[in-house]
Formats: C-alpha cells, structure tokens, sequence
C-alpha cells in the first residue's frame, strides 16, 4: 500500500494527468453542439468589441465569455482554445474533489482520505457526462468546479475558524452562477457548515458568519449592474428566465425520465455512492453524511426535479456528491477490512465491483465521443468559407457550424435555441429586420429550428439567389440578391447574349492571417435572359506597361450560379478575391473584367457606351499599390517571427 502524503498526491497527480492525456488530443474534434457554438461565438463578438447585452445579445452570466476572451487573447479565437479554458477548469474540479474527499474522510485514517481522494477523482473523470462536456466549451464544467472549490473552502473554515476562508467561499459561490448559474443550491451544504463550525455556537456568531458570507456573495453579482447596462442585463438574464417558466409549464415526469438516463449511464457510480451512504450511517460519519445529503438532494436532486425546462446537461450536478459518496464508500470499506468487520466490509467490496463491472460501458461512452466524426457539416463549413468573406454576417441555428467556418452572427443575433423561439425572442421580424440591417450574406438552415420561423424563410426564398441543399433539413443559402438602388460604382456594358455589367466594388484587403494583400471585387450582372452557354468570368489586374500582374477566373457566385441558370432582369453579385503576389511593386494599377468561353477561350464582345471595346474586357478602375508589397511582407514576416 502507498505510504506517506507525497506518495499519495503523486498517485494523484499521475492519475489526473493521465485523463487530461485522455482528452487534449481530442480538443478539435468535430461537436455540432448549438449551445457551445454560441457560447464560442458570444466571446468572439465580445473579443470583437461588441460589448455584452448592450450589442452581443445572450441569455447568460458573463463571466465564461469574459474569461474565453482571455483565452482568445493568448491563444487565438479558436474552438480549440475554447476547449482547452475548459480542461483547465476540469483538473480544478478534479483537485477540489480530491480535496474535500481528503477532509471528509480523514477521519477513517490518513491513507483512507488519500484514498477516497483518489477514488472521487477517478468516478468524476470516467463518469460520461463529465466526460462530455469536458471537452465543450460550455459553461457546466468551470461553474461546477468553481461551485466544489466553494464548498472546500467552507470546509477548511469549519475545521479553522478563519474569516478569511469563509469570505473566500462566498466569492466563488457567486462567481460560480457568474459563469453559469447552474447549482445555486450549492449553497446548502456551504450555509450547513458554515452554521455548524465548532467553538461558535451562539446564535449571533452564526448570524454573522451568514451575513459576512452572503455580503461575499453579492459582492459579484453587484458588480454585474454597476459594468453592464442594467436594464439589457435584467432583460436577458433575468426577465428571459421567468419567461421560459411561463412557456415551459413544470413536467416532473419529464425531469424524472432525465434523471433516470443519468442513473442508466452512471449505474455502477449510483451503486457504490448508495454504499457510502449506508456505510456512513453504520459508522455514524454524521458530520460527513449531512452536509454531502444537503448537497446531493437539496442542491441536486430537488433542483432537477423542479428545473424548467431540464435538459439533460444541467444533471452533471449530482455527479460531485456521488462522487464523494463513492470515496467514502472505499475509504470505509478499508477501514472496516482493516479492522476485520467482514459483513459491511464485503457489502462496500461488493460495491465496488459492481462499479469495476460498469467502467467498461462507461470507457465505451466516452470513446464513442472522441469518435466523432465530422459529415457533411465540413462540406458546408468549407462552402461557408468559400462564398462568404470574413467580415460577412451569417446566420444559422447552429452556430457551432458558422463559429467553425470562422463567421459571424449580427451581434444582437443571440442564438436559434428553441427556448429562444418557445419564448417570443425569436421571431421571423425580428431575424428579417437583423438580416436586412446586417445585410446577412448567407443562412444556414441545419438544426430544424429555422423552418419554425416561416415568414423568416419565405423572406429567406425570394431574397437569395442559391440554395444549396444536402437534404430538406440541411440547406446554405447564399448570392444575396440586391437592387438596382444598391449596385455601386454604375457601369452601363453590354456583352453577348444579352449580359450587361451594371456595376462592381473592389477593395484592397489585408486578412490577419495572411501576408499577402488581397484583392476583393465584386462585379454585378444583369442578363434579359439566361444565356445558352455557362460562361466563365474573368477579373485581371494589369500593370502600368499592360501586363497580367494578377487573376481570378470562375463561374459566377463560385460556380453555383452558372449563367445558364440566371434569372431574367435579375442582379447578380459575383465576388473574386485573388491574393497580390509578395514582389509586386508599388504603382497604379488596373482592373478590368469579362466574360468568356471556357470550351473555345474565346472573350465575348463588349461595348461601353454603344462603342465596341477591342480588348473585349471592360475597365473597372485603377488601383493604386501605395508601398511595395515585398518590403511590406517582409515588415509581416518579422512581426510574426517575433
């Protein structure tokens, strides 16, 4: 047997370590979860400079998406970086847990702490809810670990007596429901030890230790009125809750049926923590017993039951106090072998294998998520990327799918949850008035919410020219269609076949994650009719003597709009962006478009003003290249060596 406090801990730091080898080679694997999309996508608009509920709409505390732009800021936006805030506050959680175990069960024997320590860790690291959504970027994991790391603070304050550690506790108790208020009710087992401490048991101590601790915890939630526009705050993390009790009426069965697939899944972790609670009424651990009873029914069991709407996630919080059970139920199963007790002794080892027999399905679950493959959503993350430019608007009710195509939202978007739809805050004017505002250039349809909103997708139809479809319930429309009112820069060309250029926009962009300078163009077609031929669109940029310095040539909207398929009189915008190459040199430049046939190669016939162009291009203007753009890459190339 391990002797000694060090030989303990480094068991138990291996022990972590190892689970944590487990998950992070997994961090970019494929999740299609909307919930963790739009949290991600939340602290990018945060990281972005749209501040919380006065621009970026959501539902939530604050807290994660102040912290995930942190992360952003030293690692990059990313899912990955996302992910990985969140592991860190897993192997907090799995500390804490190893913590409050030791002090709980100390009492049966040093090793038998050390070794309910460990025995906690391992249930919470193989349980699959942990398990899941230790690797989202969700806020389940960091508000339970920070929740645990309150109650082991209100444990060191029973056992010392020091004010410090009682303040301590209640700072994160709220910072916590700051990140996400998902176990309020944590706040029983805390209040019970913090009223029980031993040595002050006058009744005005104990209202002063209450009182000092509440202070604490109010302390944050306060601040969150005096940082925040008050009335956007109350609006959609308060006003938004009593909503959703109002649409979502309590269903008791309902919650019961999620709570009983939590029993289903952690089977042999419910067995072996039932054991610690027999076992610690036949030792009379009342002390332990009580305040882990507060925890696991008063602030687990009875909050799901009541919870509207439940989803199966919020049951993670039952997960910590079974998971201190199962310790308990192994630290006494030791002492009572040691000390020859064969009938309790067998019951706890029986347990205990019974939870040996249930890892395989567990280990199995587990797996089954780090498989996770990506389908045809990497089909529609490449085609977002593909039509869409990075500072385009895209909505979607997924946003993990857009968050992974590296797009945006309109921040006051929120989310397509269907809470948000069930309560009023979605609605098809309100998305037409953000898509028309925003000028959304794509939607994705791809979780069955959207089709909930029919006018949205009726306004959706007539006002994009593509619809890419998978299948009728995963579809990408894009080509915004425009008016005649918003083509810029006017151009009056007549080709062949009745195609006219009416007008083009062309940019020159400097994407952060490129050295090279892009050029964006944007040409608008209008044909009388569809032309017979597919025709291919051609975008050259010339230099002072007329020679090609740069191209893009395609099919229009990226080839799936060919010509053959234009609607009549209708506008159609067609992008080509093209990088400049590293040594062009400083000067002006020009742009010029057509059309020609890609079987032949021949450039169609082209008139400007009734007056044949003999080059058959069109010139759409000059662009001037104020620096050399090889002294300027290498400027970029030192910036990012360094």
């Amino acid at each position: 047997m391990v002797r000694g406090c060090w030989g303990w801990l480094v068991l138990l730091v291996l022990l972590i370590a190892a689970a944590l080898a487990w998950r992070v080679p997994n961090l970019d694997a494929f999740s299609l979860s909307n919930d963790e999309g739009a949290h991600l996508t939340w602290a990018w608009l945060l990281h972005e400079g749209h501040p919380l509920y006065s621009e970026t709409v959501l539902v939530w505390t604050p807290l994660l998406f102040v912290l995930l732009d942190w992360v952003y800021d030293l690692a990059g936006v990313g899912v990955v970086s996302g992910r990985a805030l969140v592991l860190a506050f897993w192997v907090l959680a799995c500390a804490a847990l190893a913590w409050s175990a030791r002090m709980l069960y100390v009492q049966e024997g040093e090793q038998a702490g050390w070794l309910a320590a460990m025995v906690a860790v391992m249930v919470f690291v193989l349980a699959p809810i942990a398990f899941r959504l230790s690797r989202m970027a969700m806020g389940e994991v960091p508000a339970l670990a920070l929740a645990v790391l309150a109650v082991v603070l209100a444990q060191i304050y029973a056992r010392r007596g020091t004010w410090i550690w009682l303040l301590l506790s209640g700072l994160l108790y709220s910072t916590s429901l700051l990140v996400k208020a998902v176990n309020p009710l944590i706040a029983l087992p805390i209040l019970w030890l913090v009223i029980t401490t031993p040595g002050q048991v006058s009744w005005r101590s104990r209202v002063t230790r209450l009182a000092a601790w509440g202070v604490a915890a109010l302390l944050p939630l306060t601040l969150c009125f005096v940082f925040y526009e008050p009335a956007a705050f109350y609006d959609q993390v308060i006003a938004f809750r009593f909503q959703l009790r109002a649409v979502y009426p309590l269903e008791i069965e309902r919650n019961l049926a999620w709570l009983m697939d939590f029993w289903r899944q952690h089977w042999g972790i419910v067995v072996l923590a039932v054991c610690g609670v027999v076992l610690s009424v036949r030792r009379a651990r009342w002390q332990t017993l009580i305040p882990l009873g507060l925890w696991l029914i008063g602030g687990g069991i009875l909050p799901l039951i009541i919870h509207s709407p439940l989803f199966y996630q919020h049951t993670v919080i039952l997960l910590p106090p079974l998971a201190l059970l199962c310790g308990g139920a192994a630290a006494a199963t030791w002492q009572l072998l040691r000390e020859r007790s064969w009938m309790w002794g067998s019951l706890g080892a029986a347990s205990a294998i019974v939870l040996v027999l249930s890892l395989p399905s567990m280990v199995r679950a587990n797996d089954e998520v780090l498989r996770a493959r990506f389908g045809r959503e990497a089909e529609a993350i490449a085609l977002l990327q593909q039509v869409t430019r990075p500072d385009d608007a895209v909505i979607s009710d997924n946003l993990m799918l857009t968050f992974m195509a590296q797009r945006k939202p309109p921040p006051p978007f929120g989310d397509l949850a269907q809470v948000a739809i069930d309560s009023g805050r979605q609605t098809s004017q309100r998305l037409i008035a953000l898509s028309e505002a925003y000028r959304v250039e794509a939607v994705a349809n791809w979780a069955l919410r959207l089709p909930q909103l029919r006018e949205y997708m009726e306004w959706v139809e007539r006002h994009y020219l593509v619809r890419h479809v998978w299948d009728d319930h995963h579809v990408l429309y894009f080509g915004r269609k425009v008016s005649a009112e918003e083509v810029p820069q006017r151009r009056a060309a007549l080709f062949e076949e009745g195609i006219a250029l009416v007008g083009f926009d062309a940019r020159l962009d400097e994407p952060s994650d490129a050295v090279s300078p892009w050029l964006r163009v944007t040409v608008f077609w209008r044909a009388t009719q569809a032309p017979q031929r597919d025709l291919t669109v051609f975008v050259h940029l010339y230099d002072a003597a007329g020679r090609l310095v740069a191209s893009h040539d395609g099919r229009p909207v990226h080839g799936y709009l060919p010509t053959s398929r234009w609607p009549a009189n209708e506008i159609v915008p067609d992008r080509h962006d093209f990088p400049l190459p590293q040594n062009l040199p400083a000067g002006d430049y020009t742009l010029a478009t057509g059309l020609y046939d890609p079987v032949s190669g021949a450039r169609l016939a082209v008139s400007v003003d009734g007056r044949a162009v003999d080059s058959r291009a069109v010139t759409l203007t000059r662009i001037a290249i104020p620096w050399p753009l090889s002294d300027r890459c290498a400027e970029e190339c030192e910036r990012y060596d360094e």
